[in-house]
């Protein structure tokens, strides 16, 4: 398999060179690049969640400040503005747990190197502009962190497809 897409797993999993050839590949390679995919996914959707708390906490804040929010301190409110996050829809696939620390570590560096960026440790501390220009860097995050998120869902649904193709021709192949 080629490495032209780069270093990183997410530009493995969405090199159109990462589908080539699937109905030929040996059936461990197949589960290898589905479990790859798996895991890409995980990390999007850990990311995805991180940066939709922050940007649930600073839109709060813009709620807050325009009058049509709670008033009560920002830090008060903290679990109400987090628990009421919109979950987006299911896929009918058992929750996977268990994201490996180092991915956990590198997605909390993502978010606080956007936070550390836009100043947001302190949303109170930001001038109405700036929360403003906060909010929109994280939404473009979201969006591009859920963009990818499809991109990799699309490739794992080719290779789950493979897999249950083989495993419809061979039943026997699903204990290999």
């Amino acid at each position: 398999m080629s490495e032209r897409g780069g270093n990183r797993r997410i530009d493995r999993v969405l090199d159109p060179v990462f589908l080539e050839g699937i109905s030929d590949i040996a059936l461990d390679e197949l589960r290898r690049r589905r479990d790859e995919c798996l895991a890409e996914r995980e990390y999007l959707s850990l990311l995805r969640r991180l940066v939709q708390g922050r940007a649930e906490i600073l839109k709060a804040e813009v709620e807050r400040r325009s009058g049509d929010g709670e008033q009560t301190p920002l830090v008060d409110r903290l679990a109400s503005i987090l628990s009421s996050e919109q979950q987006g829809p299911s896929r009918g696939e058992a929750v996977r747990v268990g994201i490996p620390d180092e991915e956990m570590l590198l997605a909390r560096r993502r978010v606080e190197r956007l936070v550390a960026d836009a100043g947001l440790s302190d949303p109170a501390s930001l001038d109405d502009d700036r929360l403003a220009e906060a909010v929109d860097l994280l939404v473009r995050e979201e969006q591009e962190v859920s963009e990818n998120r499809g991109a990799v869902l699309r490739v794992l649904d080719h290779l789950q497809d493979e897999l249950k193709r083989r495993y419809k021709d061979d039943i026997s192949q699903v204990l290999s």
